[in-house]
């Protein structure tokens, strides 16, 4: 299904009249009386790129997990990496069952969104977590936490995270089975 946004002009005067109206706390007829007759939207790309880039999956090589971070079997699939203006990274990871990241932490923090299968996630110190399709998890920055699939079954998530100074997680130990199987 393909869907068609329309952007007009107007609209785009309306949705930004809109928003200065938000954040200033004025009503819609303050803003009128001040507003000029005519409203110039303009956007632009960024200044060395195109404005839109699109990469296919068949730019994007699978990898299976490293060893030194994953337990199991485990294939990363990149989705898009930091560029000029974003520190932002990601990629599909598919966990087999019984499979599991090594404890890390991430100094920007890290979202997960469960696309498909039933895993585990776990902060250290605090109780194992069964995450679910659909689930969005939120681990804050220097959290040390693992998440995988359950032994049961696979798992799949997007993985989300910021890099700071060339960094985007701090690998630690691995997680050992009697944590990975400790309900507690």
């Amino acid at each position: 299904m393909t869907t068609t946004i329309r952007r007009t002009l107007a609209g785009l005067a309306a949705a930004t009249l809109a928003g200065a109206l938000l954040l200033t706390g004025c009503s819609p007829q303050d803003e009128s009386d001040a507003a000029p007759e005519t409203t110039k939207t303009t956007a632009s790309p960024a200044a060395d790129g195109p404005g839109i880039v699109v990469s296919s999956i068949e730019e994007r090589e699978a990898t299976a997990g490293d060893p030194e971070t994953f337990t199991g079997d485990v294939e990363i699939q990149p989705l898009y990496d930091p560029n000029d203006a974003s520190t932002g990274g990601a990629g599909q990871v598919t966990f087999q069952p019984g499979a599991r990241t090594a404890w890390h932490a991430h100094p920007a923090g890290q979202r997960l969104i469960v696309t498909d299968g039933t895993g585990w996630i776990q902060a250290e110190g605090e109780d194992r977590i069964t995450v679910s399709e659909g689930d969005v998890v939120w681990f804050a920055p220097g959290i040390k936490h693992w998440h995988g699939a359950t032994d049961g079954e696979a798992m799949t998530h997007i993985a989300v995270q910021d890099t700071i100074d060339g960094n985007n997680a701090e690998w630690m130990e691995h997680v050992t089975d009697e944590q990975y199987l400790d309900q507690a």
